[in-house]
């Protein structure tokens, strides 16, 4: 797993709500020290989603881990990811803007 000491991350998402189906969906890009880690154009998920997508791509990226055994039914990507944000808030950069087309995803 990768240090997190001294590392700024990033983490810009848009949500766009389908009023035809009633569904939210989002797009994320997240970064480490203003240097992409990874990005998901397009994802379902309302409310704090975007938060769960993110954690993922840094999971991928090797900054977190999950809890408890990958493939389990009590495996938990968001975790590790939940409780740093909450303790390093000034470490962790959220940007959520709401847009009315999917094509601003």
């Amino acid at each position: 797993m990768k240090s997190k000491k001294g590392i700024f991350f990033q983490i810009i998402a848009r949500r766009w709500f389908d009023k035809v189906n009633g569904n939210t969906y989002h797009s994320v890009a997240v970064y480490a020290n203003n240097s992409l880690v990874g990005e998901c154009p397009f994802e379902y998920g309302y409310g704090d989603g975007y938060l769960q997508t993110a954690a993922k791509i840094l999971l991928k990226a090797g900054y977190f881990h999950g809890k408890g055994k990958p493939g389990h039914k009590y495996y938990d990507e968001y975790s590790e990811f939940q409780t740093y944000w909450r303790k390093n808030r000034n470490k962790v950069l959220v940007n959520v803007t709401d847009v009315s087309r999917k094509k601003d995803l």
